[in-house]
């Protein structure tokens, strides 16, 4: 097998009739290992799963992914996790049957329901930003993504949209059950293989389609939001609609240092606080934050209706923001603050 990650392995068969291959990976873990759309092994692939402790669970991201999860399952006794849509169809048997959410620890389960097969899921580990697709992703050519051929689709044009659920994710990696996988830019090149189809316009969204979720929820910072730019391919700038109840704000007062941010009030008002001073704001307003401090801002919604506005802004990993009523500095490369008070020298703590 070849190691994909310390505790990620990955073997493969050729598929003579698609020119590809298919691929099983094994994610070894302390709490037992797991198998995933498991293809035949040769025997030192064998030896080398029984070295690494044999497998706990089995876990099939479609009907047609069911492999040799039978011959796997009889071998290590492992139990087998598989869609609900897809598990009375499969010949081996299931163990839980599973639809969105976490299947084991660390490891989230989201449904593509225009897949190959009613069941299909995508497999998503938050923590390391890595996606295992199914059937519907594939990694060919080489070094690219593309989707399953639209033939072998009830609605190619629903399935492609359907990626939408993976493009709300933060990944960078996407692990193929078959085809070559990517384990950096995966993101780029699904959206440009989405971008590429001319049955779907994937920059293109109406905000009725996206749900409110929750954005912040602190005391004084409750407030919803539309996450809009992963879903229509933003690449250098953010978007998303924030819904601002009353006696609510945004986030506290700050500034960014490199990114240039503009707000749009779309319906209710609210007080924008600003280095001159506090301003009402209205439907229609539209407020420009530089980088710097005339770009220092902080919204509050002192009305007694619901405040909502377009957020936009440009993504910069190496912006740098202030807090002046706590005198705080945030890095954005490290998500970490501190106080402008724990400043030091350039030397301190060097040796010679």
């Amino acid at each position: 097998m070849k190691q994909v990650y310390p505790d990620m392995y990955c073997w493969s068969v050729f598929n003579e009739d698609r020119q590809i291959d298919f691929n099983g990976h094994l994610w070894v873990r302390e709490e037992g290992n797991v198998l995933f759309d498991p293809v035949p092994m040769i025997e030192s692939d064998l030896a080398q799963l029984e070295r690494l402790g044999g497998a706990a669970w089995i876990v099939l991201t479609n009907r047609d992914h069911e492999r040799e999860a039978g011959a796997f399952r009889e071998r290590t006794g492992a139990r087998v996790i598989a869609p609900e849509a897809d598990a009375g169809t499969l010949g081996v048997s299931v163990d839980r049957a599973v639809g969105e959410g976490e299947i084991l620890p660390g490891l989230r389960a989201v449904p593509l329901e225009h897949g190959k097969s009613p069941g299909e899921i995508a497999l998503y580990w938050p923590e390391r930003e890595v996606i295992l697709a199914g059937d519907l992703v594939v990694g060919a050519p080489v070094g690219r993504l593309s989707l399953l051929a639209d033939e072998k689709l009830d609605d190619a044009p629903a399935a492609a949209l359907e990626c939408r659920k993976l493009l709300a994710l933060e990944f960078d990696a996407i692990l193929v059950g078959d085809g070559h996988s990517l384990v950096t830019g995966a993101r780029e090149q699904l959206l440009r293989c989405l971008e590429a189809r001319t049955d779907i316009h994937i920059n293109h969204i109406h905000a009725d389609e996206v749900p409110w979720v929750p954005g912040l929820d602190r005391n004084g910072y409750r407030w919803d939001t539309k996450e809009l730019d992963r879903l229509v391919g933003a690449r250098r700038l953010g978007y998303e609609l924030v819904r601002l109840p009353p006696g609510q704000s945004t986030w506290p007062f700050h500034l960014h240092h490199f990114g240039e941010e503009m707000f749009l009030v779309l319906e209710g008002e609210c007080t924008l606080r600003s280095d001159r001073g506090s301003w009402t704001v209205r439907a229609g307003s539209c407020i420009a934050c530089p980088p710097g401090p005339s770009g220092t801002h902080k919204f509050t919604n002192e009305s007694a209706a619901d405040c909502v506005l377009l957020a936009l802004g440009e993504n910069i990993h190496h912006d740098v923001y202030e807090y002046p009523d706590s005198d705080k500095v945030g890095i954005a490369a490290t998500d970490r603050f501190y106080r402008r008070g724990d400043y030091v020298g350039y030397w301190e703590g060097e040796s010679e």
